[in-house]
């Protein structure tokens, strides 16, 4: 648990009340505090600079979607870590959110630990970027260098969403051998996960 978690605040931007309460709750139950929006509006219409440790926000809502409000919220505070929500998730959608400069993307049903995790992550994130300025990005590529050029092939039909089996028929090779090549790009990136790889790949981590 991170240090001093009454002093966090967590600002939950979903239109579906149920949605809002369990993350209420899975906050609460870990002692972080969380505050509730029930729609784009209501956050830039309430939110407060220097308030925000972490945002948790739904990309489809209503009049003002999830990354309407991330654009805004970055033109005021680029260092608040954003966390997306969706109920639609795919890894086109990743892409894309990744892309905007969010921190993740969590998938709705939640897995809670995941969830518990990811969010305990942005906040260190955050408490890093107030200690620091943000790192040169110098060497944020060498790992894609290390990369062979099937590898790199492969990687570029990762990030846009393709499957192992159509990665196989585009390539002329086995979707085991695809496997073994995503096995290994993943291991020298360093990712956790496809979303975290195509998040390094579009520069934002």
């Amino acid at each position: 648990m991170d240090a001093n978690p009454a002093h966090r605040c967590i600002c939950i931007v979903d239109d579906d009340a149920q949605v809002r309460r369990f993350l209420l709750e899975v906050l609460a139950s870990v002692g972080l505090a969380a505050e509730e929006y029930s729609s784009g509006e209501d956050f830039m219409r309430r939110w407060r600079p220097g308030h925000t440790d972490c945002v948790l926000l739904d990309i489809r809502m209503p009049r003002i979607t999830g990354p309407e409000v991330h654009d805004w919220l970055r033109q005021r505070n680029p260092e608040v870590p954003v966390i997306f929500l969706s109920g639609y998730a795919d890894v086109p959608t990743a892409v894309r959110a990744m892309r905007l400069g969010a921190f993740d993307f969590l998938e709705k049903p939640f897995n809670v630990q995941h969830l518990i995790e990811r969010v305990n992550a942005a906040l260190r994130l955050s408490d890093d970027r107030r200690a620091a300025p943000a790192p040169a990005p110098a060497a944020c590529d060498d790992w894609r260098k290390s990369l062979t050029p099937r590898e790199q092939e492969i990687l570029a039909a990762i990030v846009v969403g393709k499957r192992n089996k159509v990665i196989a028929a585009d390539l002329g090779i086995s979707e085991r051998t695809v496997e073994t090549h995503r096995a290994h790009i993943m291991a020298k990136s360093g990712a956790g996960s496809v979303i975290e790889l195509v998040g390094m790949v579009a520069g934002f981590k």
